[in-house]
């Protein structure tokens, strides 16, 4: 690998990083103010990332230590201490900016950004590789603007902010294979420096950088035993750690203290987002070439796996990238030169060969290391590596001809390769839509804002967790952010986590009739009710009317959203979030606290119905819990029907006493009847299977065990 120094000379880089922001703002048609107030994304995902950058403008620096939320899981504060959340200071400075700019605008740079850094830092990486500027601008210009960081966007931003990826792999490359560089200070603190920065961002970023560190330090040990190159490989690995731990030590120090997981992961998610080989050359389907676009749509139709499709195509020059490193490194294999120098080929096998579906990165998801599922989006890595090959070869076989000419190739290159990139812009419609849901939130927050005293909180329906959640009806997952997005000063209640007690409450009023309900989210002081019209099927007209009955007033109706104000307790009392009769309630429907009733406490799946039966799986252990409100003992029979998803052994016990037990392949066919005495308060049934636990189908990820039917009670 040749290293050779940057010189200010022939870097051009505000001349590169200009025209760069000049074709971003062609494509995105950001030409005026008032498309700047218009967001690239304003869905699911894209809604969490504008919240962050809220809520890192509200806390500033605040956010690297304090993970409360005062403006969330009101009148509580929203806990995201167990939530990573990398790039923490790229979202203080946007979210600082955005007081400026408004929040969209400065999402909107945050993208430029993103894609400006990644072309920086690929077109210097690309020189001190010692490749002609024109072909390393070209290439720059590929890996800021490619499919994979166009399309990732505001909805993944961490992934957009690919950046660091070149730079380590020049930081892998002088650590394995320079001989002097790294005796210079500049030369070490690049390697820091990436260190740091990949350190703050995705732990996908920072596994896969480890990776690079690892197998360098592993050559240079093999081959040079450079001191220095040591020395500085092992500090990088030290400093990527001591970064990543952190930045992320409240989420760390959750999952030791065994914490709810807020990120369920397992080995089939490896599978569903694992990196398939063929999807580095499957364009999308809304490609700009009809014949291509049609190659698209026929294996989204066709592939069994609908994860992230179509983010790992390399682009026409990336894969022309791909088929010179494969007949550079087929030439080298039949001349019998093939080795590890230069690495692109070595690397690109090495990381294909690693998270590729049924690859290396499976096997750790089967030890229980599933963190990483996601392969796909290593892709960048690969698309660097051809790029870097591209732009190296191109330099050797043109490095006798004149400048002009190699500029002319790199541009005709570039002009096909952002053609192929670079989507369509958006039909006036599309961006119209984007603009009114924007506009009807602010309509929405203002009013609240105007309407209801400062600091005031509001209990939205329906409640969900924060994180990850599938759709209710038509309200996609992190819509309830959505009038909190410009809101001043109004406290919502959306934004706990899934493991939050408080959580429990909000569901279990949320259930209650419509007057109880209001009652007690005044008692509480909740100042307001929030509906997302798209969670209901008749767009909330029922409670709608059901409050306007009780003689609440109407505050918003706009767009999706509905609101009422409510009349807050002047001396509010906060609920007891603790209490045991919180917990799941067995049949699903919730019961008031001084009801004798069931509750799923730990270790089972969701309620499932079909006709009149009512059942719930769970794994190997579970604990089915039995509220007695009475302040004396009763005397109840609780009787169920019990199956198994494998033959195994099952038994039950109650305060360390045995209650029942069946054999292996000896489940009974009828009811089992059970005599209990109830204490008061909550009377806990450990449940134990010691069979095996299995997948029921492909598609459902549920380990399951064994199954209560029926489960009924009587005194």
């Amino acid at each position: 690998m040749r290293f050779v120094p940057v010189s200010q000379k022939h870097l051009r880089l505000p001349a590169l990083l200009a025209f760069a922001a000049l074709i971003w703002i062609t494509a995105t048609g950001h030409w005026t103010l008032a498309s700047w107030q218009t967001p690239v994304s304003y869905s699911v995902d894209a809604l969490e990332v504008l919240a962050r950058v809220k809520l890192s403008g509200d806390a500033g620096f605040g956010i690297l230590f304090n993970k409360l939320m005062p403006h969330l899981g009101a009148p509580w504060q929203a806990d995201w201490s167990a939530y990573p959340m990398p790039d923490a200071i790229v979202f203080i400075v946007f979210g600082k900016l955005a007081k400026i700019t408004g929040l969209i605008a400065a999402s909107n740079l945050a993208l430029l950004a993103a894609h400006l850094a990644a072309i920086a830092t690929f077109y210097a990486c690309s020189r001190a590789l010692g490749h002609r500027s024109a072909y390393s601008a070209a290439a720059a210009l590929l890996f800021g603007f490619s499919f994979y960081n166009r399309h990732r966007g505001l909805s993944h931003y961490s992934f957009t902010l690919s950046y660091v990826v070149p730079a380590q792999f020049l930081c892998a490359w002088l650590i394995g294979s320079s001989q002097q560089f790294l005796k210079f200070r500049g030369w070490r603190l690049l390697c820091f420096a990436t260190a740091i920065a990949t350190g703050t961002g995705s732990p996908y970023f920072s596994f896969g950088f480890c990776q690079l560190l690892v197998l360098a330090l592993i050559y240079q040990a093999a081959t040079r035993r450079e001191r220095s190159n040591l020395r500085v490989g092992l500090a990088c690995v030290a400093v990527l750690a001591a970064t990543v731990v952190a930045t992320n030590y409240s989420a760390i120090l959750r999952l030791y203290e065994g914490e709810h997981a807020v990120l369920e992961r397992n080995y089939a998610s490896t599978e569903i987002y694992g990196l398939r080989p063929i999807e580095l050359l499957v364009p999308p389907p809304a490609h700009r070439w009809a014949f291509a676009a049609s190659i698209g749509a026929g294996y989204a139709a066709d592939t069994s796996f609908k994860g992230e499709l179509f983010f790992p195509y390399l682009g026409i020059v990336g894969i022309g990238g791909l088929i010179v490193l494969g007949i550079t490194a087929t030439k080298a294999a039949i001349q019998r030169r093939l080795g590890l120098r230069p690495s692109h080929a070595a690397l690109f096998g090495w990381l294909t060969l690693f998270f590729m579906v049924g690859g290396l990165n499976g096997l750790l998801a089967l030890t229980g290391i599933d963190l990483f599922r996601a392969g796909n989006r290593y892709s960048i890595y690969l698309l660097a590596l051809t790029l870097f090959a591209l732009a190296s070869w191109s330099s050797r076989r043109t490095r006798h001809l004149p400048i002009w000419l190699t500029t002319v190739f790199a541009i005709l290159v570039t002009m096909i390769g952002l053609w192929d990139q670079l989507p369509r812009r958006a039909f006036a419609a599309d961006r119209a839509n984007l603009l009114k849901k924007v506009s009807d939130d602010q309509f929405v927050a203002g009013q609240l804002d105007q309407q209801l005293p400062v600091g005031a909180d509001v209990f939205q329906l329906p409640v969900v967790p924060f994180l990850e959640q599938p759709p209710v009806n038509g309200m996609d997952d992190y819509e309830l952010f959505r009038p909190w997005l410009f809101s001043e000063s109004t406290r919502f209640s959306y934004g706990l986590l899934a493991g939050e007690k408080a959580l429990r409450w909000e569901k279990w009023i949320a259930d209650r009739p419509v007057a109880e309900m209001c009652t007690a989210l005044e008692k509480t002081g909740y100042a307001a009710i929030y509906l997302h019209k798209k969670a209901y099927a008749d767009a909330g007209a029922a409670l709608r009317h059901q409050l306007i009955a009780l003689g609440y007033k109407q505050i918003v109706n706009t767009g999706d959203h509905l609101a009422f104000a409510l009349h807050p307790s002047s001396s509010p009392v906060l609920p007891d979030v603790s209490a045991d009769w919180l917990a799941d309630p067995w049949a699903g429907s919730t019961n008031p606290p001084d009801d004798l009733q069931f509750l799923a406490e730990k270790g089972w799946f969701k309620i499932e119905r079909n006709n009149a039966d009512v059942w719930r799986w769970a794994g190997h252990d579970a604990t089915l819990s039995i509220w007695n409100p009475a302040s004396q003992s009763v005397a109840v029979s609780i009787e169920f029907s019990v199956s198994t998803f494998r033959s195994g052994e099952l038994t039950a016990s109650m305060s360390d006493r045995p209650l029942w037990h069946v054999a292996a392949g000896q489940m009974p066919a009828g009811m089992v009847n059970l005599a209990l005495t109830l204490h008061p308060g909550t009377n806990r049934i450990y449940f134990h299977f010691t069979g095996p636990v299995a997948r029921p189908s492909a598609m459902d990820r549920r380990q399951l065990g064994f199954r209560l039917l029926n489960l009924q009670l009587s005194r």
